[in-house]
């Protein structure tokens, strides 16, 4: 078990170190993990379609008829590739182009539950695009070959498909392997999850660089605001950064914004082993994301708490390493949890001399919750 680290934001806790008990997981963590998927998989809906509500970052606009929709070229690509093709490949080369793309043969509010859809649905929705694309809504006379010229990096909706082993070209010097491959084995919250992780992966059409020790990341601004309140503020107007082609971020590292990236594009429900978990915690915190938090906060309840159900050896150790790290990111309910699991199994924990080398405060106020129980 790796000991807590001194002088740091965050105690140093890696995961894949602690003791688990299979029998207890079989029981309960399979329900646990559907109840953190579903919520991952909602914010992330929800966040999508208020990004669509709230027209932030738009760069194409569609006319139906006399009425205007504005939406984002990534989320087009990303989840419906042979739409976007057909309705956008002449203006494929101007990423500001606002000039209105005409839609024909279909009712406005049609497209208008189209683009919800588009933006919102967990599921697989081609045929939602089929079913469109089957109305010949736009007759552009685009061939083949002029669309291979626009985009020869993402060219049809196969090149597009997520690589999951892919290391993705989002580092000035190619020869660095600081992205793992485990990466890549996140599992997404949902396919909504699944189709904007090819844009961070790939990376298609990025519109921003975020530079971290020395490393640049490319995202989409609109994605970004989108998932993070802190991303929402810096790239609009009140901020500097707003106007400027890339950002640069201090306090994380390299690794663990690529985690938080997985998770802004995939809600992704994991976190790589060997992760500091407490710093991930801090980390999403900071930059306003309550859904990271709650799969750190899932993570440190079955890897490190077993689910608080009956102790085994190495889960007495465990769980007081969860404690510390759930004092020092303030994480109140998890804090709670751990204290009342300790007290009920005080006398197991008496004689470990892990007890003893935690914090004084906190073995206090485990005394005083004895005394209380």
């Amino acid at each position: 078990m790796a000991r807590c680290g001194e002088g740091s934001s965050a105690p140093v806790v890696l995961l894949g170190s602690a003791g688990v008990c299979s029998k207890g997981l079989q029981r309960k963590g399979p329900c646990e993990r559907r109840r953190l998927k579903a919520t991952v998989s909602e914010q992330l809906s929800q966040d999508l379609l208020r990004l669509l509500r709230e027209e932030f970052h738009t760069d194409v606009t569609f006319s139906v008829g006399c009425t205007l929709f504005k939406a984002h070229k990534a989320v087009l690509l990303a989840r419906v590739p042979d739409f976007y093709f057909h309705t956008l490949g002449q203006t494929s080369n101007s990423l500001t182009n606002q000039e209105p793309v005409a839609v024909e043969n279909v009712e406005a509010l049609e497209f208008r539950t189209f683009l919800q859809i588009i933006y919102s649905s967990n599921r697989n929705i081609k045929n939602y695009e089929e079913e469109i694309l089957r109305k010949k809504i736009v007759e552009t006379g685009i061939s083949q070959k002029q669309l291979d010229i626009s985009f020869p990096q993402c060219k049809n909706s196969s090149d597009f498909s997520l690589q999951k082993h892919e290391i993705p070209e989002d580092i000035s010097d190619r020869d660095d392997d600081f992205v793992s491959n485990d990466n890549y084995d996140l599992e997404p919250a949902s396919e909504l999850g699944e189709d904007l992780l090819k844009l961070y992966v790939k990376p298609c059409c990025p519109d921003i660089d975020i530079f971290v020790d020395g490393k640049r990341f490319k995202a989409h601004r609109a994605i970004l605001s989108a998932r993070s309140s802190y991303f929402a503020a810096m790239l609009s107007g009140c901020w500097a950064e707003s106007s400027q082609e890339y950002v640069t971020l201090q306090g994380i590292s390299h690794v663990e914004l690529n985690v938080m990236m997985h998770f802004i594009y995939g809600g992704t429900l994991d976190i790589p082993d060997k992760t500091n978990v407490g710093q991930i915690l801090n980390m999403a915190d900071m930059y306003g994301l309550e859904g990271l938090k709650e799969v750190a906060i899932y993570i440190l309840r079955r890897d490190y708490c077993n689910f608080f159900q009956k102790p085994v050896p190495r889960t007495l150790t465990s769980v007081l390493e969860c404690l510390i790290i759930a004092h020092s990111v303030g994480v109140e309910s998890l804090f709670a949890d751990c204290m009342k699991w300790i007290v009920k199994h005080f006398a197991r924990f008496w004689s470990e001399r892990s007890f003893a080398n935690i914090p004084p405060e906190i073995q206090k106020s485990c005394l005083n919750m004895l005394i209380q129980a």
